[in-house]
């Protein structure tokens, strides 16, 4: 095993264990950590379930429990009579394998919980595949930064990356689309950087998780479409098999559209995007990047030195993939700026969440000319970075918005802002503790 194998092997692992903290706590000790974050997860959660037991993406068996338990169960829909997901399905699809343990032992019906019960019980195994859907990720971008730098840098990079960033606080605690997104456009990206040396049909793979990542979350349609732009410019020759490649999970989105949605070309959050539709507004370009509960920036403040990197680009032989991972970046600001850019109900940057590999992929040339100073400053941001997306292991957010009057947040408002609730909340825990066990 090489000294770069070596080193994946360890980051995997730290970021299998630090990911799986709040699950292995909640199960082996007591609930803590929030273990069914949001609606938005709730019928991607139990399709692996109704997919090993009965083959089909049918979700009637649960309407009773969507019923019982949300108000306005907007995840799902019935069509023709068949409850379905509004949610894409990729995300289910790709979990199915952490799902087979826990109900062919019968651990899922049964789970030796007072307090657990089915189907709240399938949220465990799905926490589980984000979290490892997620250390893949963290471990493609290893290698993908170790084609572009050396390898002391991309281990520096890489923990940056799994700790620092939105994909611990987001991608980790549940089966949001945001999990196979970075995961599927980070092999993506994988088969492009090692297209230098091996040549252009060795990208042509690439097309094939740019558009399994668009079936998992369809804002990635935007990555898909620059990145063929990047073929024609870097490696026109593997045009025709970068299309090929780019077929086959088009034509399984359009299979279960048309069995499921009624239409090939009917999808689960059409509705939701037209209602919410309107120009880039500069407030929410603003917003997403600086605004104190949700810009990137605020979350992860070391991304600021992306912009550093993508001057320093021009003058590397990756320019073409940094300057259109910067355009991925642009491009997804100005179009999520055109809807809710608030991101409803959640933590922090979880819009961004998708675009952050083409952040990190920035921070190299930035990386590579940091000194002594900025390499300090780097990772006391990083630090500061880490304690805020763990933050948002505790609850997803929910405390957040509900100590706003009417549910009314928001986002702009320091004061009052996500982080310094949740930082004071857990200062209020340890004084409580501290009294209780020290100095009573």
């Amino acid at each position: 095993m090489t000294t770069t194998h070596r080193a994946a092997l360890a980051l995997f692992l730290l970021a299998l264990v630090i990911y799986n903290f709040p699950l292995a706590y909640d199960l082996l000790h007591k609930p803590f950590f929030t273990w069914a974050p949001g609606q938005d997860i709730a019928s991607t959660t139990l399709l692996p379930v109704a997919l090993l037991e009965r083959g089909e993406f049918s979700l009637d068996e649960y309407r009773d429990f969507y019923y019982r338990n949300w108000r306005s169960p907007y995840f799902i829909a019935e069509v023709n009579g068949t409850l379905v997901s509004r949610s894409p399905v990729a995300t289910a699809v790709l979990a199915v394998p952490f799902y087979g343990v826990p109900l062919g032992t019968g651990w899922l019906r049964r789970t030796g919980k007072a307090w657990l019960e089915f189907p709240w019980s399938a949220f465990f195994p799905g926490k589980f595949a984000a979290a490892f859907m997620t250390t893949l990720a963290v471990g493609m971008f290893f290698f993908c930064a170790c084609r572009l730098t050396d390898a002391r840098s991309s281990v520096a990079l890489t923990l940056a990356f799994a700790f620092g960033t939105s994909v611990w606080s987001t991608g980790t605690t549940g089966l949001w689309t945001q999990a196979p997104s970075v995961l599927l456009q980070m092999i993506a990206l994988w088969f492009l950087v090692r297209g230098r040396r091996l040549g252009a049909n060795a990208v042509a793979p690439a097309a094939f998780f740019f558009s399994a990542a668009t079936v998992a979350r369809p804002t990635n349609a935007i990555a898909a479409a620059l990145f063929t732009g990047y073929i024609l410019i870097e490696y026109r020759a593997a045009f025709f098999k970068w299309i090929a490649w780019a077929i086959p999970p088009a034509l399984f989105m359009l299979a279960y559209n048309a069995a499921y949605n009624g239409s090939p070309f009917v999808f689960g959050y059409q509705d939701g995007i037209a209602q919410y539709a309107s120009l880039p507004q500069f407030e929410g370009i603003l917003g997403l990047l600086i605004s104190p509960s949700r810009g990137v920036l605020v979350y992860s403040p070391f991304l600021i030195f992306a912009f550093a990197g993508l001057w320093f680009a021009r003058r590397e032989k990756e320019k073409w993939l940094y300057g259109f991972s910067a355009l991925v970046i642009a491009a997804s600001v100005v179009m999520l700026a055109a809807f809710d850019w608030s991101g409803g109900w959640g933590y922090g940057a979880r819009l961004l969440v998708d675009g952050l590999p083409y952040w990190m992929l920035l921070l190299i040339p930035a990386w590579t000319r940091m000194g002594n100073g900025a390499r300090g400053a780097f990772w006391v941001m990083v630090a500061y970075a880490a304690l805020f997306q763990s933050f948002g292991l505790w609850d997803y957010g929910n405390r957040w918005h509900w100590h706003w009057e009417n549910y009314a947040f928001n986002v702009w408002d320091l004061s009052r802002s996500e982080p310094l609730f949740y930082l004071q909340q857990y200062i209020e825990m340890a004084q409580h503790y501290l009294r209780v066990y020290i100095f009573r």
